[in-house]
C-alpha cells in the first residue's frame, strides 16, 4: 500500500478503493457480517426528515449550474435518533464500527454506515482481541468522518448536546473517542475553552477494543442553529467585529481539490483586496481571529469554510466548487451560511488538465464576474 502510495495519484487510488469496496461490501461482507436488527420501536428517539428541503437557494444571484446541482439535494432523507442496546456490545478501533456477537454490525453506531466508501472492521482481529477496555456503560462518539473538522462540529460534538438537549445524563457516563481525534489540534483548543468537555468522563480509544455492557449512539440532525449556538458558545466572541477583512482560503495541492491556475487566479483576488490564507499555516486561535474580522470570503470547498462560524456581524461567502465529475457538490456550507444569516452563492469550476492530480481549472473572467457581484454594494 505504501508503495502503491508513491507511485500513484491519490485521486486515483481514492477510485480504485471506492470500486474495490463496492465490490467487497456485495461479496465478501455479505457472507462475514450479518446486521444487528434494531427496530424503531426499541429507539429512544427517532425521526426522519428532509433538512435541505426549505433551504432558501438564492435563486438570481448564484449561476444556474449551481443551482440545478443544489436541487438534487431536496429529496435527501435523514434521520435522527437515540439508540441504547442493553446487551454486550464491542467497538472496534479501526473505524468505531459496533460489534454484537460474534459479527453483527450495528449499523447505528456510524452516520454513514451504509455509505460505499465506509469499509467494514476486520473480523479476524476482532475474534482474536486481547487489547480490550472494559465498561459497564458508554457513549460512542465515534463517527465516519470524525477526524474532519466539519464534522468534528457537525457530526461529533453535536452528539454531546444533542443528548443534553433530550435530558439524556452524559456526565456519569464514559464518552469514547478516537485518539486520533483527541490529539487534533482543533480539539485541544476547543477542550481547553470547555468547561464541560473538562468534566466529562472519556475512555480515548486507540487500538484498544472497548466491550460496554450498555452502549449508548446517537445522531441529530445536520445544521441546527442551537446545537451550533451550544456548540460554540464557549469559543465565539460576544460582540461583533468592526473590521471587513477579505480573505481567500487556498488550498494546498498535496491536499487536493486546488486550482491548477491558482497563481492567476490570485492576481484577481489581490486586485479586489482579497488576502491569501490557508488555514493549514495558522493555529485554531489564529483561525478564530482571523474569521472573526472577515466581511467577505472566498474558498475553495473544504473544512476551512467551518470556521465562518466565529464571524459576527455580516458576511458574504463564494463558494468555488470543482466540476461536479470530481465528487460532488455537497450542501454543507451554503446551510451553514444560511443558518448563521450569511450572504451565499457559489462558482464551479472546470476539469483540470493534469489527469488524477485533483486539481481543477477556473476561469479568470468568471471569477472576476463573481467577485465583483460579491462586492458590489461596496463598489456603488
Amino acid at each position: 500500500i505504501r508503495t502503491l502510495k508513491k507511485i500513484l495519484p491519490a485521486t486515483l487510488l481514492k477510485d480504485a478503493f471506492l470500486i474495490y469496496n463496492k465490490l467487497k461490501i456485495r461479496t465478501v461482507d455479505k457472507l462475514l457480517f450479518s446486521e444487528f436488527k434494531t427496530p424503531k420501536d426499541q429507539f429512544i428517539l427517532y425521526s426522519e426528515t428532509q433538512p435541505f428541503k426549505d433551504v432558501e437557494m438564492g435563486a438570481g444571484t448564484m449561476p444556474n449550474e449551481v443551482l440545478n446541482f443544489m436541487k438534487s439535494w431536496r429529496t435527501w432523507r435523514e434521520t435522527e435518533f437515540i439508540l441504547e442496546i442493553n446487551e454486550p456490545c464491542c467497538i472496534e478501533p479501526e473505524f468505531g464500527w459496533a460489534i454484537v456477537k460474534y459479527n453483527q454490525l450495528v449499523y447505528s453506531s456510524l452516520a454513514m454506515s451504509r455509505t460505499w466508501f465506509q469499509p467494514k472492521p476486520n473480523l479476524y482481529k476482532f475474534w482474536r482481541r486481547t487489547n480490550v477496555i472494559r465498561a459497564k456503560r458508554a457513549l460512542s462518539l465515534r463517527d465516519t468522518g470524525e477526524e474532519n473538522y466539519f464534522h468534528f462540529y457537525n457530526d461529533v460534538l453535536c452528539k454531546i448536546f444533542f443528548l443534553q438537549q433530550q435530558n439524556i445524563e452524559i456526565r456519569t457516563v464514559p464518552l469514547i473517542i478516537s485518539k486520533k481525534l483527541w490529539d487534533k489540534e482543533y480539539f485541544q483548543f476547543y477542550f481547553k475553552n470547555s468547561e464541560l468537555l473538562q468534566s466529562l468522563q472519556w475512555i480515548i480509544q486507540d487500538r484498544q477494543y472497548i466491550e460496554c455492557e450498555s452502549s449508548i449512539f446517537c445522531k441529530p440532525l445536520t445544521h441546527q442553529i442551537k446545537l451550533w449556538n451550544s456548540i460554540f458558545a464557549p469559543v465565539v466572541n460576544k460582540k461583533a467585529s468592526d473590521q471587513h477583512r477579505r480573505i481567500f482560503l487556498t488550498r494546498k495541492k498535496s491536499r487536493l481539490r486546488f486550482i491548477e491556475n491558482v497563481d492567476e487566479i490570485e492576481l484577481i483576488l489581490k486586485k479586489f483586496g482579497f488576502e491569501i490564507i490557508d488555514t493549514d499555516d495558522f493555529t485554531p486561535e489564529e483561525q478564530k481571529k482571523i474569521f472573526f474580522d472577515t466581511e467577505f470570503l472566498v474558498g475553495i470547498h473544504g473544512a476551512g469554510l467551518t470556521n465562518m462560524i466565529f464571524r459576527i456581524g455580516n458576511c458574504r461567502l463564494l463558494e468555488v466548487f470543482p466540476p461536479p465529475d470530481q465528487g460532488y457538490l455537497p450542501y454543507h456550507y451554503i446551510m451553514l451560511a444560511k443558518m448563521l444569516g450569511f450572504q451565499y452563492s457559489a462558482i464551479i469550476g472546470e476539469r483540470g488538465k493534469a489527469l488524477y492530480s485533483g486539481g481543477f481549472y477556473m476561469s479568470p473572467m468568471r471569477i472576476e464576474e463573481a467577485l465583483l457581484e460579491l462586492v458590489k454594494d461596496e463598489l456603488s
